[in-house]
């Protein structure tokens, strides 16, 4: 199950935008270890908004940040997006994932019998590791801190659909 959050707001994009550039820092790794603090990126080329919540304290952020996508309607905006995992959580995984199969490869020396134990041994649980971390990564208490944020301090009116993968 898919949650798709639409998120309202009463006042142009303009005002939005200057709103969470003075309530949040930066989306960065550098930034993680803040406690307490809402972190945002904007791209403007397609349009994106991406807060996550900073995982420096226990009770963190997690390892999601809530993507949406910013429609103007008149002196209205709508964010429509959902939970993703942070984009450098998931190309630490791949990486790491890179280097067992190099290491595996280095080790076995052309054995074919040491290159399948090794890809049966390891490589099959980091691959399902790295298939299934967005659920590993989930945080409901992140999830509830940014929407907080949204609601508590850009005053905003946020929907919930839940869909069917």
């Amino acid at each position: 199950m898919q949650e798709y959050y639409k998120i309202y707001f009463p006042y142009s994009k303009e005002y939005l935008l200057e709103q969470i550039k003075k309530t949040t820092k930066p989306l960065c790794i550098s930034n993680q270890a803040y406690r307490d603090m809402a972190l945002a990126a904007y791209k403007e080329e397609d349009n994106t908004l991406c807060i996550g919540y900073a995982a420096g304290s226990m009770p963190g952020g997690g390892w999601e940040m809530l993507q949406t996508h910013i429609k103007s309607y008149g002196g209205d905006v709508m964010l429509e997006g959902t939970f993703v995992l942070l984009p450098y959580i998931k190309k630490a995984a791949l990486f790491f994932l890179l280097i067992v199969i190099l290491f595996a490869l280095f080790f076995s020396q052309g054995d074919l019998l040491i290159l399948t134990e090794c890809l049966i041994l390891f490589m099959f649980p980091l691959y399902l590791l790295y298939r299934n971390i967005s659920k590993i990564g989930k945080c409901e208490e992140g999830r509830r801190l940014v929407l907080l944020y949204l609601e508590k301090v850009l005053h905003a009116n946020v929907e919930i659909s839940v869909e069917e993968e």
